[in-house]
């Protein structure tokens, strides 16, 4: 294991890094192959857009910036995305970490803070949505106690994706 992890947000300075991160972590996955460019552009603005929850995992010591991990909030919406805000919800995606720290819960880290301060913004539910084949994922999401919703959808590559979601409300 590496230095010390701090997790919390990214300054509009750290965009760039933080896409870097997001784009290796599903290069490795996906055994080489890349995210298509209007992917990565939506990635990019997303992160970036004003009101987003970008938090960052930065390891003391590392070289650079030190990033090892991504994940965003945003306000959910209705419709899959297309609608107007949910009351109340939170969306998390683009949670990605570095490779050479996968398993070490540096995942784990980045989703407790990202609730955390969901919370504290008084969102009562949280929602994402993940690959069916992402077993690591999928286990994560579990053991921090959101549940699959029996919602599925087929992605722009025509993989499975699952509908998780979580109440906020009461203790973990």
């Amino acid at each position: 294991m590496g230095g010390t992890l701090a997790v919390g947000p990214a300054t509009a300075e750290e965009v760039d890094e933080a896409l870097a991160v997001w784009q290796h972590s599903h290069l490795i996955r996906r055994n080489g192959r890349p995210l298509p460019r209007d992917h990565v552009r939506l990635a990019h603005g997303r992160m970036a857009a004003p009101g987003a929850m970008l938090l960052l995992a930065r390891e003391e010591g590392r070289p650079g910036s030190g990033i090892v991990g991504t994940i965003l909030g945003v306000q959910g919406l209705t419709e899959d995305g297309a609608g107007p805000p949910e009351p109340g919800l939170l969306h998390l995606s683009l949670l990605s970490v570095a490779p050479d720290r996968w398993g070490q819960r540096v995942g784990r880290r980045l989703i407790e803070q990202l609730l955390a301060d969901g919370r504290a913004q008084e969102f009562s539910t949280a929602q994402l949505w993940t690959h069916a084949d992402n077993l690591r994922a999928n286990r994560l999401y579990r053991a921090i106690g959101f549940r699959r919703t029996g919602r599925v959808k087929i992605d722009d590559w025509g993989e499975l994706l699952v509908h998780y979601r979580r109440d906020l409300t009461s203790p973990d």
